[in-house]
């Protein structure tokens, strides 16, 4: 890992750690997240104990696993439109060496694990009602219900809309209507079976007040960050891809292949005219999503509302709702798959809606994934979506020499400073100690093994519900002993830290120690 995101790393392992140590979330402390993949990291940190390695191994076999899956369910949705399917989805896969799921964010992160379990139940979704048995459809109808307690907002606009999508399958052909029996089935028990889990053990109360009152009054649903999908600036090359295809029904079968894709090729060589448009490969997302979810419309219109023609709407749907939580160019790190079975579905409505040219489709595709996956290079070199850190640093790459960070490295004195705070950590204050890091930015807790006894292990609003007054509250309660104030950070993009709660909890303390960025205190 050569760029190391400490406080996306510290805030999921923390509270694992936390998990893992036996405390109960939604119940004894605040989480604004869904529960799965900090559950998933603490039975990880039962399993292993705390070594950051095992989440490396965890990121890229998870994030091999969903590049596989994009590539079975592309192959199905080009298969009987292209002579080699195989071929085809193989290329049309190539963007996710550079932006597969945990390729430009390598740690556990709810947004990547959202959206693997999306594609595993679009593809058991694929699977039966390619061929419809009950257990096939029930455990279609479980999958589907699993992305919405891993990430709300990419969860919930999946559930609603393949449901909705099955629906209308079923209302348009009576065949399918067995199968949607069966996945209610499915997805009932599952919802059932989640949400009777939750409230044995957290009480389902708590687990709405956390994790979806104080979270949509922390970021909310505004239309503003889904306004890109209706921009002429940024969708215009899927309103060509459209323009195209029914231009080109009207020129001479042998003409129709070359001039849609040269003048495809054309469009897209006009983003490198910058480096900034070359880079910012998030706004590929409106125009192919739109292109891919119109030609859906058409299809649906002409040859019947199939599932698997109105996939394209679904997988819109999702990314329009994942981007709820930080925009277009904050939210798409980890959905890249769905782009790539955007531009499969393109492929596949391409060949049917325009006749006579068997070369057209898989060519067009191959172009847009082959951009795709050239600007997703530079996108994930540069470091682009990770700048709200500093990921470009000067100087060279520094390796974590403390034990259960092996592997963590970042450019800059960042890794340095956490390894030397961490030492003295572990030399100088008893493991019973009470302690806090402000404002939450180090993977401590994890890399210590010691479970953190304040209700929040970072502290800005986005995740801390509490005041100043309230904090110092619960820090008399549990015996706070230690304060470590970092006042350098590898966080750029969040407002400085409130004073008034370094002050709070700092008030009856004596300054001890001055390491590098850190300042520590004990009370």
């Amino acid at each position: 890992m050569q760029v190391a995101v400490l406080v996306d790393i510290s805030y999921i392992l923390n509270i694992a750690t936390r998990i893992a140590a036996g405390d109960v979330p939604y119940a004894q402390f605040p989480l604004a997240q869904a529960p799965l993949t900090f559950l998933l990291q603490a039975v990880l940190i039962k399993l292993f104990g705390p070594h950051f390695f095992v989440q490396i191994v965890y990121a890229a076999i998870v994030g091999g696993l969903a590049t596989v899956l994009t590539y079975l369910i592309a192959r199905r949705i080009v298969a009987g439109v292209v002579a080699r399917p195989a071929a085809l989805a193989a290329v049309l896969a190539i963007p996710l060496v550079p932006l597969g799921i945990y390729a430009i964010l390598p740690s556990p992160f709810y947004d990547p694990d959202g959206c693997i379990a999306i594609l595993a139940a679009v593809a058991a979704i694929l699977a039966a009602s390619d061929r419809p048995t009950r257990t096939r459809w029930l455990v279609a109808g479980a999958l589907i219900s699993v992305p919405v307690f891993i990430k709300q907002n990419i969860g919930g606009a999946f559930l609603v809309l393949a449901l909705g999508a099955l629906l209308v399958d079923a209302l348009a052909r009576p065949a399918a209507r067995a199968g949607l029996r069966w996945c209610l089935v499915g997805l009932a028990a599952a919802l059932g079976f989640e949400l009777i889990a939750l409230q044995l053990v957290v009480g389902i109360d708590h687990y709405l007040a956390w994790a979806w009152t104080f979270a949509l009054a922390g970021r909310g649903v505004t239309i503003e960050r889904i306004s890109s999908f209706a921009d002429p600036s940024v969708i215009w090359p899927g309103l060509l891809i459209l323009a195209l295809a029914l231009a080109t029904r009207f020129l001479a079968a042998r003409l129709r292949a070359p001039i849609f894709v040269l003048t495809l090729c054309f469009a897209l060589l006009t983003r490198v005219s910058t480096v900034a448009s070359f880079i910012d490969v998030n706004t590929l997302f409106p125009p192919l999503l739109v292109a891919a979810s119109v030609f859906a419309l058409v299809r649906a219109t002409r040859d019947g509302a199939h599932i698997e023609t109105m996939l394209p709407l679904v997988l819109t749907g999702t990314a329009a709702g994942t981007l709820m939580s930080l925009g277009l160019n904050g939210s798409t790190f980890g959905i890249f798959p769905l782009l790539v079975l955007a531009i499969a579905a393109v492929v596949r409505d391409l060949r049917r809606l325009v006749p006579g040219t068997t070369r057209l489709a898989p060519l067009a595709g191959a172009v847009l994934a082959l951009f795709l996956a050239a600007s997703g290079a530079a996108y994930t070199v540069t470091n682009a979506r990770l700048l709200f850190v500093d990921a470009n640093a000067t100087g060279p790459v520094v390796r974590s020499a403390f034990p259960s960070l092996a592997g963590l490295s970042a450019p800059g004195p960042y890794i340095g400073d956490l390894d030397a705070i961490l030492a003295w950590t572990r030399d100088n204050v008893p493991a019973d100690d009470a302690m806090v890091f402000l404002p939450g930015e180090d993977p401590a807790f994890f890399a210590l093994g010691r479970r953190p006894r304040m209700p929040s292990v970072y502290y800005y609003d986005v995740a801390n519900p509490y005041s100043p007054a309230e904090v110092a509250r619960f820090a008399d309660a549990v015996g706070l002993r230690w304060v470590f104030v970092k006042d350098r950070l590898q966080l750029v993009e969040e407002p400085a830290l409130e004073q008034g709660l370094i002050a709070a909890l700092t008030e009856r303390a004596s300054l001890v120690a001055h390491l590098g960025p850190y300042r520590v205190y004990r009370r």
